[in-house]
């Protein structure tokens, strides 16, 4: 489909955040911002919506806003409030290390807004041109980390930037941002992210900008032939004890016979809850 790769990266159910990229910190959220973007792919389209901005070290993410008090047909459930009225569009993303020709705009009639090109992730139709309007208060806060994080990821390869290498501390960098009292952002704290938990094994940075952040096209590593039999640990529903234990002991040790040779140690010690049990192969 069009735009799969930006268009309605994964949410959050709950919250509605942006779900994260492995190694991807959050460093602010901002409320009262309106998305006006419009696509030069092969199909046209243009949005025009408003919601909240989401800033990282890896990319911008505009999630339109949920109308849930009287909202939808005749106040019988919530909808997606937006001005072009578009019912796919639910979220987009703006990864920094694809923004080109970026500005920032002080008009005199209308809100401070930040405009540029967005190239497309791979796989997509074509470059996106946006338009972030602030509508609610300064840009003090934001501005300074957004251009920062705009240079940090343009030089190096788009999943290994340079300038978020092993010089980079996340925690050193939100302290040094300044702080606007004009400006209404939110800043993240590093020991509360939102959780990448939801997605099972969180997106690499490298699978983003291969496969878009959805991430569906990627295969699962496959096992090799002459992969060695391992344990395999599995959740119980009693936790283990001396007796649980002693049976699994005796189960190895019985395998073991089967086959002619020891199966491999489990990798860790099970934690309480999960027992290690060694599967047979296919005759």
């Amino acid at each position: 489909s069009f735009q799969k790769m930006a268009l309605n990266p994964p949410l959050l159910p709950e919250r509605l955040n942006p779900l994260p990229v492995n190694d991807e910190t959050f460093i602010l959220w901002r409320r009262g911002v309106r998305f006006e973007g419009s696509s030069s792919g092969q199909v046209r389209r243009s949005w025009d919506e408003e919601g909240s901005l989401y800033l990282s070290t890896l990319r911008m993410v505009f999630v339109k806003n949920r109308v849930t008090a009287g909202g939808g047909w005749f106040n019988m459930g919530p909808y997606w409030g937006g001005v072009s009225g578009d019912s796919n569009f639910l979220a987009y993303d703006l990864p920094l290390s694809l923004i080109r020709t970026e500005r920032f705009n002080q008009p005199i009639f209308g809100c401070n807004n930040v405009e540029g090109e967005c190239l497309p992730l791979p796989g997509t139709d074509g470059c996106t041109h946006f338009k972030l309007s602030f509508q609610e208060g300064g840009v003090g806060t934001f501005l300074p980390l957004f251009f920062d994080l705009i240079n940090r990821n343009r030089h190096g390869p788009s999943a290994a930037p340079v300038g978020l290498g092993q010089g980079f501390n996340a925690t050193a960098f939100m302290r040094s941002a300044y702080m606007d009292p004009n400006d209404p952002s939110t800043m993240f704290l590093t020991t509360a992210q939102p959780s990448s938990s939801a997605s099972g094994r969180p997106l690499s940075r490298d699978d983003y900008f291969q496969y878009g952040p959805t991430g569906s096209n990627a295969s699962a590593p496959q096992p090799t032939e002459s992969a060695e039999r391992r344990a395999i640990v599995i959740p119980t529903a009693t936790p283990l004890n001396s007796v649980t234990r002693a049976a699994a002991a005796a189960a190895e040790q019985h395998a073991g016979d089967d086959e002619g040779t020891a199966p491999s140690a489990p990798p860790f010690d099970p934690p309480p809850g999960w027992t290690t049990v060694y599967p047979k192969k296919e005759v």
